[in-house]
């Protein structure tokens, strides 16, 4: 079994990206021309509109910003392989209008970086800045895409400037965020951090999210949408952390449910740090029909929360390991998680409760290996050959509830950029038995 090998590179950058609103006054200098992408580019930077063609794999040597008004599509099977111009800094899609990345199953699209790059040492290291959407954004949609080694050092005149980013962010509770079906690997801090926005993030993979801190989708003030049908595994901190935090006046309103959280929790010091699924800060949504399995801690409402208009119920907690029986109800915060837990929970004791997937050996890392930190085995993060799908006879077969539904949202995409609204399940976890949910098998 190899192990991952952590490096401190980026924990300067990440320090000062704490939780809280982000910088959003910034300077792009003069505006080029904007180009339009035609069928002799290969070398990708600047102002663009227009396409990427199907198939072709394209050289980011520069961040690519996407103007306001303006909109630049990805076609299936696209490669973008993004280099570096050893600065420190890492490139960026920088969306100040639609940003729209659009793969199918058949032909997914990767963002990459180049091949010599590509090893565990560097699955922290944040070799690009991946997908920033500005306040004036109107919509960044990724389907079927897969992106690694996330979260570099922001560079010059972009939101987040000499500091660590986020895999994709937004700034605007008008920015309509469609993730649908992406694979996503290896981020320095949090996968995902909105700052307001219309969400719908659905049937996603996400691993190796968090150095040694960060979130995999760290929620902040006027968000509002759903987190359904995803896989997270080997999260620093939360796997699913729904904040108010901020000065909007759109109070987040987040649903989680139909999800998996495994071994999250392990990467980030101290035993009050973090839950799988998270609620805090004044923020509202129902947490329903999820697994989280062999994480450090469970579920999770703070005292701060908006308590009375939060809801967890129907979901499975399973431990292999006594140690993590402690923290099923976290003890900072068991009054107010119990406050809002449903009776139709699943928890029991160690080894009780075990959701019977359909290839994951839940006892294959000791406690030990799960606190191992930076020597951590590599199988502890990653999704691999894991098949989350449910066997015949597993208690989450049948013990899922429709009783709420999403959250409701105006969206104004329409066409190849509509969400694609998941309906809750009446079995737990991101695989129902009728193979609705995740397409990662």
């Amino acid at each position: 079994m190899k192990k991952i090998t952590f490096y401190a590179t980026f924990l300067a950058a990440i320090a000062f990206a704490a939780c809280g609103e982000e910088t959003t006054t910034v300077d792009d200098g003069v505006q080029d021309s904007v180009k339009t992408v035609d069928a002799n580019m290969t070398e990708i930077s600047g102002y663009l509109r227009g396409s990427l063609q199907a198939g072709k794999t394209y050289y980011m040597v520069g961040s690519v910003i996407i103007p306001e008004n303006e909109t630049l599509k990805v076609e299936p099977g696209v490669t973008v392989i993004v280099g570096n111009d050893g600065s420190g800094s890492g490139f960026e899609f920088t969306v100040n209008g639609t940003f729209a990345a659009l793969g199918t199953k058949a032909q997914p699209i990767t963002f990459t970086v180049s091949e010599s790059e590509r090893t565990m040492a560097n699955i922290f290291a944040g070799l690009w800045c991946g997908f920033q959407a500005r306040p004036t954004a109107k919509a960044l949609v990724l389907k079927w895409c897969k992106a690694s080694y996330l979260g570099g050092q922001g560079g010059a005149g972009t939101p987040r400037a000499g500091k660590g980013t986020y895999g994709f962010a937004c700034l605007s509770p008008e920015t309509e965020v469609i993730v649908e079906d992406c694979y996503f690997s290896g981020s320095a801090d949090d996968m995902f951090r909105p700052n307001g926005g219309k969400i719908n993030i659905v049937r996603n993979v996400f691993e190796f999210a968090g150095e040694t801190g960060g979130d995999g989708l760290n929620i902040k003030g006027g968000t509002i949408g759903n987190i359904a049908y995803n896989v997270f595994i080997g999260g620093a901190t939360n796997a699913y952390k729904i904040s108010n935090e901020g000065s909007s006046t759109v109070q987040t309103n987040v649903n989680v449910y139909n999800n998996i959280a495994l071994n999250c929790g392990f990467r980030r010091s101290g035993n009050t740090r973090g839950t799988n699924i998270n609620y805090e800060v004044g923020a509202r949504g129902y947490a329903f029909n999820n697994i989280v399995a062999n994480c450090k801690r469970g579920m999770r409402a703070l005292e701060d929360a908006d308590l009375p208009n939060i809801k967890f119920d129907h979901n499975l907690y399973y431990a292999a390991y006594d140690e993590m029986i402690v923290e099923k109800i976290p003890t900072d915060a068991i009054t107010s998680t119990e406050a809002v837990l449903g009776v139709n929970n699943i928890m029991g004791n160690a080894g009780e409760n075990d959701p019977m997937w359909n290839n994951v050996n839940l006892k294959e890392f000791s406690w030990d290996e799960l606190n191992a930190g930076s020597n951590q085995k590599q199988g502890i993060n990653e999704k691999g050959n894991k098949d989350f799908r449910l066997k015949s006879g597993s208690p989450c077969i049948g013990k899922g509830t429709k009783q709420w539904g999403p959250v409701q949202v105006q969206w104004n995409s329409t066409g190849d950029l509509a969400p694609s609204i998941m309906q809750p399940s009446t079995d737990i976890g991101a695989y129902p038995s009728d193979n609705s949910g995740n397409q990662y098998f």
